[in-house]
C-alpha cells in the first residue's frame, strides 16, 4: 500500500509541474504569436503559421525595424471600428522603462486575460478623447506594475497609430470603485491589476495608473528612460509603517527553520548569480502553504494572518550556495 501511495504521489507531483510548465510554455508563445500576427496586419500582409516559422529565423531587430517602417497605418488617423468582438486583438502595450510589453484584446473575461491584457469594455479607444481602460493580472503580464514611476511613458499602438501617455499618478482602491474609469475633458490611460502584488489568494483591492495622453515628447530616447526622481515603491502608499519586530534569519538549503511561533521557512534551492530562492513557507493556523518559486531579493513576500488580520513581510537579504538570510516584519 505505500509503494502504491508513492506512486500515486509521485505521478499526481509530475502531472502538476507539466500542467505548470505547459501554462508557462503556452502563454509565452502565445504572446510571440500574438505579436507576430499583429506586426504582419499592421503591414497589411497575410498571417500564416508557415510564414510566422520562416519570419522566426530572422533577427529581433529586423523585424521591429521592419515594422517601424510601415508607416502607412500610422497615417490612416484614429477611427473605431462599427463593431468590436470580444478577444479581439486591438494592439500592443508596452513601457519601456520596466520592459514590459503585451498584446492588448476586447474584453475581461478570463479568457482573454489568461493570454494577454484586456481592453474594458465602454472605455474610450487610443487616440479618442476619454478614458482607456485596460486590466491585466497582476502575477502574469501586469507584475511589473509593481515598480511604476510617476513620468513613466507608457505606447499603445494600434494598427491606426501610436499613442504615447505620461504616468500622473498610482492609486489603491476597491473593487467596486470603477470612478477610475469616468471620462474627463482630456483622453488618458488608466492600468488596473490586482493589490497587493505579493497576495496569496483573492486580492482585496485594485491598482490603479493614471497616465495622460502627450504629444510633446521628444526623441526616441525618451521611451526608454525617465528623468524623474524615483519615486517610492507603490506599496508604501498603501501602508504606513505600523510598530513591528524584525525577526532574522538564516536558513540553510535543504533545511527548515520556524522563523516565529506557527510560522516556518523551507529552503530547497538556491541560485548565486541570479540571487534567487525556491523554498516554501508553512503557516500553520491556517494550514496553508504559500510557495516560492524563484523568489528574487527584491521582492518581499506579503501575508496577513486571518485571525486577527495583522500583516506579515518575508525579506530575503542574502543568498549563497548552503544558504538564505533575511527577515521576517510582524506587526504588533
Amino acid at each position: 500500500m505505500r509503494i502504491w501511495i508513492e506512486r500515486f504521489l509521485l505521478l499526481a507531483g509530475l502531472v502538476g509541474i507539466g500542467l505548470w510548465l505547459g501554462s508557462v510554455l503556452t502563454n509565452t508563445v502565445w504572446q510571440h504569436w500574438e505579436n507576430w500576427v499583429f506586426d504582419r496586419e499592421a503591414r497589411g500582409e497575410p498571417a500564416a503559421i508557415t510564414d510566422y516559422l520562416a519570419d522566426k529565423e530572422k533577427s529581433l531587430t529586423e523585424l521591429i525595424e521592419s515594422w517601424r517602417g510601415s508607416k502607412s497605418s500610422r497615417e490612416q488617423g484614429t477611427r473605431r471600428p462599427v463593431v468590436i468582438p470580444d478577444n479581439h486583438l486591438l494592439g500592443r502595450l508596452s513601457i519601456p522603462r520596466l520592459q514590459l510589453t503585451a498584446t492588448v484584446r476586447e474584453g475581461v473575461g478570463e479568457n482573454t486575460l489568461s493570454r494577454a491584457l484586456g481592453h474594458i469594455p465602454s472605455t474610450a479607444l487610443p487616440g479618442q478623447r476619454g478614458n482607456v481602460g485596460v486590466a491585466g493580472h497582476r502575477d502574469t503580464l501586469f507584475r511589473g506594475l509593481r515598480n511604476i514611476q510617476q513620468n513613466d511613458l507608457i505606447r499603445f499602438e494600434t494598427l491606426h497609430g501610436t499613442y504615447l501617455y505620461k504616468v500622473d499618478s498610482t492609486q489603491i482602491v476597491k473593487p467596486e470603485d470603477v470612478s477610475v474609469l469616468n471620462a474627463k475633458q482630456y483622453p488618458e490611460l488608466t492600468l488596473v491589476t490586482c493589490y497587493p502584488f505579493y497576495y496569496v489568494g483573492s486580492a482585496p483591492d485594485r491598482f490603479i495608473v493614471k497616465a495622460r495622453q502627450v504629444t510633446d515628447v521628444p526623441k526616441d530616447e525618451q521611451l526608454t528612460k525617465t528623468t524623474a526622481e524615483p519615486a517610492p515603491p507603490v506599496y508604501e502608499a498603501k501602508w504606513t509603517k505600523p510598530a513591528a519586530r524584525t525577526i532574522h534569519f538564516n536558513v540553510a538549503r535543504n533545511h527548515s527553520s520556524e522563523l516565529a511561533p506557527g510560522i516556518s521557512l523551507g529552503v530547497t534551492e538556491t541560485d548565486v548569480p541570479e540571487q534567487r530562492v525556491d523554498g516554501w513557507m508553512w503557516i500553520a493556523a491556517e494550514r496553508r502553504t504559500i510557495w516560492l518559486r524563484n523568489q528574487e531579493l527584491s521582492e518581499p513576500v506579503i501575508f496577513y494572518d486571518y485571525r486577527d488580520g495583522k500583516r506579515r513581510e518575508l525579506r530575503i537579504t542574502d543568498v549563497t550556495a548552503n544558504s538564505v538570510a533575511g527577515y521576517l516584519m510582524v506587526s504588533d
